[in-house]
């Protein structure tokens, strides 16, 4: 394990799937123990995720964490324990009514997440079935949280609601020309991720504000309890962790994460031993 004398740590920004969760959505072993004995070193543990809040909420319960969490890629910020939400990075209206133009040309319905509390529903449609396989497999698997509404899109367009993360869901090809086309016009003002979960057939384009990132929500955060960058440890394992990796005070990639994200870490864990990122953790100095 690397010398991290000179790096004192208050706040550990911790990526889930893919790093405290195992590529199987294990939760990875001594975890809990460690994350307990961190919080008693005085070191604050922020949970950062591109899951939207409901499913990030669970984890966060399986942990034992009543932290700040960071949701959907970066765009929502939630306390777990009073539901109040602490920043949201919401779209212009505009700048959503060029993403659902994009996609109807397109020929994508689309999914946009809502805040509303676990009480009420995740997300809205347009439509359920849509006659497209990846799109109806997403709704159905998660229908319960889902709300049809025909003119969501029309409210949206003209600023009538609010909305912060919008995707589209197709095949891995249609999906990287779907986000290749973005228009001009809207393309400096928003930032896309092209990402499949295992546990659903299609792939999705997900759109956020430009200025949106974990590193963002994670600031938030840090602001709020008065701790500078320089003593935030970033743990992640994707490349929607790498603003976080490269700007922390110490950034943390995983042994599998892909190479530009790897390159830019202060440490890359190794895969040798089941525990190593526990032991990581538990080497860490409080500020």
């Amino acid at each position: 394990m690397a010398d991290l004398s000179d790096r004192p740590v208050r706040l550990l920004a911790l990526d889930v799937d893919g790093t405290l969760l195992d590529q199987s959505g294990v939760l990875r072993a001594g975890i809990q123990e460690v994350l307990q004995s961190v919080s008693d070193r005085g070191i604050r543990a922020v949970l950062c995720t591109g899951r939207r809040y409901r499913r990030a909420a669970a984890i966060s319960r399986q942990i034992g964490l009543g932290s700040p969490m960071v949701c959907n890629s970066g765009a929502l910020v939630k306390d777990p324990v009073t539901q109040q939400t602490l920043w949201r990075a919401d779209l212009d209206p505009q700048v959503m009514a060029g993403v659902l133009d994009h996609f109807q040309t397109s020929g994508y319905p689309a999914v946009s997440f809502s805040d509303l509390g676990l009480d009420s529903y995740d997300f809205f449609v347009a439509a359920y079935p849509s006659g497209r396989p990846d799109f109806d497999d997403y709704v159905g698997q998660n229908f319960k949280h889902a709300q049809v509404e025909p003119g969501w899109q029309h409210q949206a367009r003209v600023g009538a609601t609010s909305h912060f993360h919008v995707c589209a869901i197709g095949s891995h090809q249609e999906i990287l020309e779907l986000e290749q086309g973005f228009p001009n016009e809207i393309r400096p003002r928003i930032q896309t991720f092209v990402q499949r979960t295992p546990r659903y057939v299609g792939w999705m384009c997900e759109v956020i504000r430009a200025d949106a990132s974990k590193w963002t929500a994670v600031c938030q955060v840090a602001d709020r309890w008065g701790i500078p960058r320089s003593q935030i440890c970033a743990v992640g394992d994707d490349v929607n962790d790498r603003a976080m990796i490269e700007q922390a005070g110490l950034g943390v990639a995983m042994a599998h994460a892909p190479a530009s994200v790897r390159s830019i870490a202060n440490l890359v864990l190794g895969d040798t031993r089941p525990d190593e990122l526990a032991s990581f953790l538990d080497s860490l100095r409080a500020g």
